[in-house]
Protein backbone atom coordinates (compact mmCIF):
# COMPACT_ATOMS: atom_id res chain seq x y z
CA UNK A 1 0.00 0.00 0.00
CA UNK A 2 1.57 3.51 -0.83
CA UNK A 3 1.66 5.88 1.53
CA UNK A 4 -1.16 8.84 1.69
CA UNK A 5 -0.44 11.88 0.49
CA UNK A 6 -1.26 15.33 2.03
CA UNK A 7 -4.16 17.55 -0.38
CA UNK A 8 -5.38 20.92 -0.69
CA UNK A 9 -7.72 20.51 2.50
CA UNK A 10 -4.97 19.17 4.56
CA UNK A 11 -3.30 22.41 4.28
CA UNK A 12 -6.14 24.22 6.38
CA UNK A 13 -5.35 21.69 8.75
CA UNK A 14 -1.60 22.52 8.59
CA UNK A 15 -2.15 26.13 9.35
CA UNK A 16 -3.76 25.26 12.72
CA UNK A 17 -0.36 23.60 14.11
CA UNK A 18 1.03 25.41 17.26
CA UNK A 19 0.48 26.76 20.47
CA UNK A 20 -2.82 28.74 21.19
CA UNK A 21 -3.93 30.78 24.09
CA UNK A 22 -7.61 31.05 24.84
CA UNK A 23 -8.18 35.07 25.37
CA UNK A 24 -12.30 35.01 26.05
CA UNK A 25 -15.60 32.46 26.09
CA UNK A 26 -18.69 33.23 26.80
CA UNK A 27 -20.04 32.19 29.57
CA UNK A 28 -16.51 32.27 31.41
CA UNK A 29 -16.87 35.14 33.62
CA UNK A 30 -13.51 36.84 35.09
CA UNK A 31 -11.27 34.82 32.37
CA UNK A 32 -7.63 36.45 32.69
CA UNK A 33 -5.55 34.74 30.09
CA UNK A 34 -3.09 36.60 32.06
CA UNK A 35 -3.39 34.50 35.04
CA UNK A 36 -1.53 31.43 35.17
CA UNK A 37 -4.61 29.09 36.84
CA UNK A 38 -7.26 30.02 34.84
CA UNK A 39 -5.59 29.87 31.66
CA UNK A 40 -6.83 27.30 29.03
CA UNK A 41 -4.45 26.88 26.52
CA UNK A 42 -3.87 24.40 23.39
CA UNK A 43 -0.91 22.76 21.52
CA UNK A 44 -1.46 21.13 18.31
CA UNK A 45 0.35 19.25 16.67
CA UNK A 46 0.73 17.68 12.83
CA UNK A 47 0.78 13.89 12.22
CA UNK A 48 2.27 13.33 9.42
CA UNK A 49 0.77 16.43 7.27
CA UNK A 50 -2.39 13.89 7.14
CA UNK A 51 -3.84 14.90 10.64
CA UNK A 52 -3.37 17.32 13.31
CA UNK A 53 -3.97 16.53 17.36
CA UNK A 54 -5.05 19.49 19.86
CA UNK A 55 -4.22 18.73 23.31
CA UNK A 56 -6.23 21.38 25.21
CA UNK A 57 -5.92 21.97 28.96
CA UNK A 58 -7.17 24.76 31.25
CA UNK A 59 -9.87 25.09 34.10
CA UNK A 60 -13.99 24.94 33.46
CA UNK A 61 -15.70 28.10 34.81
CA UNK A 62 -16.48 26.77 38.31
CA UNK A 63 -12.73 25.91 38.26
CA UNK A 64 -12.51 22.06 37.76
CA UNK A 65 -9.51 21.23 35.94
CA UNK A 66 -10.51 19.91 32.57
CA UNK A 67 -8.26 18.24 29.47
CA UNK A 68 -9.85 17.97 25.93
CA UNK A 69 -8.11 15.85 23.03
CA UNK A 70 -9.59 16.58 18.81
CA UNK A 71 -8.12 15.09 16.14
CA UNK A 72 -8.98 15.87 12.98
CA UNK A 73 -7.68 14.50 9.50
CA UNK A 74 -9.47 14.67 5.91
CA UNK A 75 -10.30 11.15 4.25
CA UNK A 76 -10.70 11.62 0.46
CA UNK A 77 -12.34 8.43 -0.06
CA UNK A 78 -15.30 9.90 2.16
CA UNK A 79 -14.87 13.35 0.71
CA UNK A 80 -15.05 15.34 4.43
CA UNK A 81 -13.50 15.94 7.32
CA UNK A 82 -12.81 13.42 10.11
CA UNK A 83 -12.29 13.38 14.00
CA UNK A 84 -13.10 12.95 17.47
CA UNK A 85 -13.74 15.11 20.48
CA UNK A 86 -13.04 13.78 24.01
CA UNK A 87 -12.74 15.67 27.40
CA UNK A 88 -12.22 14.69 30.81
CA UNK A 89 -15.69 16.18 31.98
CA UNK A 90 -17.65 13.97 30.00
CA UNK A 91 -17.66 9.97 29.10
CA UNK A 92 -19.02 10.65 25.14
CA UNK A 93 -17.12 10.18 22.01
CA UNK A 94 -17.66 12.41 19.92
CA UNK A 95 -17.16 11.68 16.09
CA UNK A 96 -16.85 14.22 13.34
CA UNK A 97 -17.94 14.82 10.00
CA UNK A 98 -16.92 18.35 8.57
CA UNK A 99 -16.74 20.60 5.87
CA UNK A 100 -14.75 23.49 4.88
CA UNK A 101 -17.70 26.97 3.78
CA UNK A 102 -16.78 28.56 0.84
CA UNK A 103 -15.08 31.61 2.66
CA UNK A 104 -11.98 28.88 3.21
CA UNK A 105 -11.80 29.96 6.61
CA UNK A 106 -14.68 28.23 8.87
CA UNK A 107 -14.30 24.47 9.42
CA UNK A 108 -17.75 23.45 10.76
CA UNK A 109 -17.28 19.76 12.21
CA UNK A 110 -20.55 17.94 12.46
CA UNK A 111 -21.53 15.08 15.82
CA UNK A 112 -24.20 13.71 17.41
CA UNK A 113 -24.13 13.60 21.07
CA UNK A 114 -26.51 13.87 24.11
CA UNK A 115 -28.45 16.87 24.69
CA UNK A 116 -27.58 18.48 27.78
CA UNK A 117 -30.22 18.57 29.25
CA UNK A 118 -29.76 15.31 30.84
CA UNK A 119 -33.05 13.29 28.60
CA UNK A 120 -30.62 10.79 26.94
CA UNK A 121 -32.01 12.40 23.34
CA UNK A 122 -29.39 12.86 20.65
CA UNK A 123 -28.91 15.95 19.46
CA UNK A 124 -27.18 17.07 16.08
CA UNK A 125 -24.76 19.58 17.40
CA UNK A 126 -21.93 22.09 15.28
CA UNK A 127 -18.73 22.92 16.60
CA UNK A 128 -17.36 25.73 14.43
CA UNK A 129 -13.83 26.36 14.22
CA UNK A 130 -13.10 29.80 12.19
CA UNK A 131 -8.99 30.54 11.49
CA UNK A 132 -9.58 34.34 10.85
CA UNK A 133 -5.67 34.80 10.18
CA UNK A 134 -2.77 32.69 11.08
CA UNK A 135 -2.59 34.15 14.65
CA UNK A 136 -6.53 34.66 15.46
CA UNK A 137 -9.28 32.00 15.36
CA UNK A 138 -12.61 31.35 16.86
CA UNK A 139 -14.41 28.00 18.19
CA UNK A 140 -18.34 27.72 18.47
CA UNK A 141 -20.64 25.22 19.68
CA UNK A 142 -24.31 24.74 18.91
CA UNK A 143 -27.01 22.54 18.57
CA UNK A 144 -29.79 21.68 16.16
CA UNK A 145 -33.00 23.37 17.40
CA UNK A 146 -36.64 22.16 16.42
CA UNK A 147 -37.13 24.43 13.77
CA UNK A 148 -33.95 23.46 11.92
CA UNK A 149 -31.70 26.51 12.91
CA UNK A 150 -28.66 26.13 15.05
CA UNK A 151 -28.32 27.69 18.46
CA UNK A 152 -25.59 29.03 19.55
CA UNK A 153 -24.68 28.01 22.94
CA UNK A 154 -20.89 28.71 23.58
CA UNK A 155 -17.71 30.81 21.50
CA UNK A 156 -14.29 31.27 22.82
CA UNK A 157 -11.74 33.21 21.16
CA UNK A 158 -8.15 32.04 21.02
CA UNK A 159 -4.77 33.84 19.46
CA UNK A 160 -1.19 32.16 18.76
CA UNK A 161 1.46 32.10 21.95
CA UNK A 162 4.57 33.68 20.34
Amino acid sequence: MESAKPQKEHAFLERLVGEWVMISSTGYEGYDPGDAEQRFTESIKSVGGLWIVSDGRGKMPDGTPMAAIITLGFDPAKGHYVGSWIGSMMTTLWVYKGWLEPDGKTLVLEAQGPKFDGSGEIATYHDVLTLHDDNSRTFSGSVLQPDGSFKQFMSSEFRRKH
